[in-house]
């Protein structure tokens, strides 16, 4: 299994990546996070459509971090592994799903 498939894999289960119709939608509070996003997403030949700020992550008092969402498109049959891995492990919202946006 790849790595990239691997880290995925990982997001999918910690609900920071989800599948919705034929779109990825990977949420993080971390931007290294967001970088590392894209080169497995185009590591299996799909690509990020866009990234925006969706709303504040509240980190203790006076702090927060803004949620970045990206929304990727995966080719298909070249996801459908993790379209399957995510419907058998996955949610249906990301953790982040509470914020009021």
């Amino acid at each position: 299994m790849l790595d990239s498939e691997k880290q995925m894999k990982a997001w999918i289960r910690s609900h920071h990546l989800i599948c919705e119709g034929s779109d990825f939608i990977f949420e993080t509070v971390d931007q290294t996070q967001l970088d590392k996003f894209d080169s497995c997403i185009q590591s299996i030949g799909g690509r990020i459509r866009s990234v925006k700020a969706i709303g504040n992550w509240p980190m203790g008092p006076r702090r927060s971090f803004k949620i970045l969402q990206a929304v990727a498109s995966v080719p298909r049959p070249g996801g459908e592994s993790l379209v399957t891995y995510w419907a058998k492990k996955g949610g249906k919202e990301t953790r982040y799903a509470e914020i009021n946006t």
